[in-house]
């Protein structure tokens, strides 16, 4: 683990322990599972290239342990490639196992981070081609409660990054979506 995973592991778990000193908020206490649907962007940066962005779909299921922890798997595909000057590259798969401690606001709305495992499969139609790198992933969000078991959510998350034909990059994922508790 490098000094800025540390960085960010951290503050994650001051954050899921400072949480556990207050009332429950989204939820009130409910530990029903919750599954989800997300659409977002990949922010993928090779060196000697600029951002390219194709679009994904992640699937979601999360089991609570606590009003404030949870336990989450993701799966996913591509959606759509995205290029730039020529260079494509699209999503083949995305996946992982979180663990998610939870700040709850306001009554609707909590803050929450996620660290875990996180796999991303890109296809790019240049240099190696097919790259899927595994590791330690992280990210932060937030959980908006609506009424009938219904949510929003919105995320920020850092997958692994590789090197390709001896070019360094890395992955960053942004999505938006809903999560229905059962």
């Amino acid at each position: 683990m490098n000094k800025a995973h540390l960085a960010l592991a951290i503050p994650l778990l001051v954050v899921s322990s400072v949480a556990a000193a207050y009332e429950p908020a989204i939820g009130a206490g409910d530990l029903s599972p919750y599954v989800g649907a997300s659409l977002g962007l990949v922010r993928y940066n090779e060196s000697g290239l600029g951002t390219i962005s194709p679009s994904l779909f992640i699937a979601r299921i999360g089991l609570p342990i606590t009003p404030y922890f949870a336990v989450e798997g993701r799966l996913g595909t591509g959606v759509a490639s995205d290029n730039n000057a020529g260079a494509a590259v699209s999503v083949d798969k995305i996946g992982g196992a979180y663990l998610k401690g939870s700040l709850p606001i306001l009554p609707t709305f909590a803050l929450y981070g996620v660290a875990g495992i996180g796999t991303l499969g890109v296809n790019r139609n240049f240099g190696d081609g097919r790259a899927t790198n595994t590791g330690l992933s992280y990210g932060v969000g937030g959980d908006v409660a609506l009424p009938e078991s219904l949510g929003l959510n919105f995320e920020w998350t850092h997958f692994p990054g590789g090197t390709d034909a001896g070019y360094s990059y890395n992955s960053d994922v942004l999505t938006a979506g809903v999560t229905w508790r059962f």
